[in-house]
């Protein structure tokens, strides 16, 4: 573990496990949820603070796509083996190649094999700590002689103190079948329209990724007078929401893609997975804002 810090700011970050975040902290005011010592331990990595989403976000449908007239099977993931789930990069080590007292870059090489992923690829992330946010650049090379698909995504996790709010705008959100994988696009409404900032209930599981999004989201936390404004490069054009039941904490990820987006619908909102050329590169930036209640960033 690392530690970077800026003023009232600090970041622990594991390069060896995936490059994710064990904690980020505002003086005592945990924004991310803290990684416990036995959760690094047994590196898993769904416990920590935060971790990348390479070269896809969340699930691929039973493991299986076809790309380039070739049908491909993946490895499941352990805790839901119906599906292949966010990528393959938070599962190995990555170098620490630069480092400051309040900026760090970590840099992997995957060389590509089934089932894991077919496709070899370079990611990179730089975490940098300023007067009031965390910024996280976070990229993916094309390192295959040929095209090849490829994703991106950040999966922070918050805490989910009492009365916690969220804001955001979307034009839809995916409806899902059984399995947890988009079916179609429709309204945003009810209880999953965040356009006017409600409340994330503890008892109201959310699974579900929205587009059209804007690439600004808040986050309010009343009783502890935080505010926090996630702001995306627009590459990010998807923000998938989870709000587990019961849980002390959910989930805000901006993302480049729907869950399984590598296996097209006939919706005409969808939109396809990138394909990077041989060494074509896709990156871009997401702001953690900090202020408080009442102030704006």
């Amino acid at each position: 573990m690392i530690t970077l810090s800026h003023r009232d700011l600090r970041l622990e970050l594991l390069p060896e496990l995936g490059a994710s975040i064990a904690s980020f902290k505002q003086d005592d005011f945990a924004i991310f949820r803290e990684t416990s010592p036995e959760a690094i331990a047994a590196r898993d990595g769904r416990a920590f603070s935060y971790f990348p989403l390479i070269p896809y976000s969340n699930r691929i449908r039973h493991g299986a796509f076809c790309f380039a007239g070739q049908r491909y099977n993946l490895t499941r993931d352990d805790e839901d083996p119906r599906h292949a789930l966010h990528g393959t990069a938070r599962f190995h080590a990555w170098r620490l190649v630069e480092q400051a007292a309040d900026r760090a870059r970590c840099e992997f090489a995957f060389p590509g094999h089934n089932p894991e992923w077919p496709f070899p690829y370079e990611a990179w992330q730089v975490f940098t700590l300023a007067a009031d946010r965390l910024v996280i650049e976070i990229g993916v090379r094309n390192t295959h002689s040929a095209p090849a698909p490829a994703g991106l995504g950040l999966h922070p996790y918050f805490i989910r103190h009492q009365s916690v709010l969220a804001q955001f705008n979307a034009a839809y959100v995916w409806e899902k079948d059984a399995e947890d994988i988009p079916l179609r696009s429709v309204p945003d409404t009810g209880r999953f329209d965040f356009g006017r900032g409600h409340a994330i209930s503890q008892a109201d599981l959310i699974d579900h990724a929205y587009g059209g999004w804007d690439q600004r989201a808040v986050i309010a936390w009343p009783r502890q007078k935080r505010r926090l404004l996630i702001q995306a490069d627009p590459i990010f054009r998807d923000v998938i929401l989870y709000t587990p039941v019961g849980r002390e904490y959910f989930a805000m990820e901006p993302v480049t893609h729907r869950p399984d987006a590598i296996n097209p619908t006939d919706d005409p909102k969808d939109a396809p997975m990138t394909v990077l050329p041989p060494n074509g590169a896709l990156s871009g930036r997401v702001a953690f804002i900090l202020s408080s209640l009442n102030g704006t960033p």
